[in-house]
């Protein structure tokens, strides 16, 4: 089940890097195709593949949720941290303010 969980972020996290530079009419760095997974290791490590359609269909996305809004992921003082996009105290939105704009 953890390795579903960090497979499921890993996923989140692409798709957060992807929705906001497409917005912006930027080009990502990869984009995902039909039944393109990625795995991220709590320490940092990431592996993209293609997955088969019968796997994605049944077990991979038991329990997976739909993205909604975008989600980050940083590695600090060695541990990888993961959260959602949202509106900031200053009324910046943290991707925003992560990537530099």
């Amino acid at each position: 089940m953890n390795l579903f969980r960090h497979a499921v972020a890993s996923i989140l996290v692409i798709g957060s890097l992807v929705s906001p530079a497409f917005a912006q009419g930027e080009t990502p760095d990869s984009t995902f195709g039909e039944n393109t997974m990625t795995f991220t290791t709590p320490g940092g490590a990431m592996m993209k593949r293609m997955v088969p359609a019968n796997v994605m269909n049944n077990m991979m996305t038991k329990g997976a949720m739909p993205m909604t809004d975008g989600v980050m992921m940083m590695m600090h003082q060695g541990k990888m941290y993961m959260m959602h996009d949202q509106k900031m105290p200053d009324g910046k939105m943290m991707s925003d303010v992560a990537m530099g704009k």
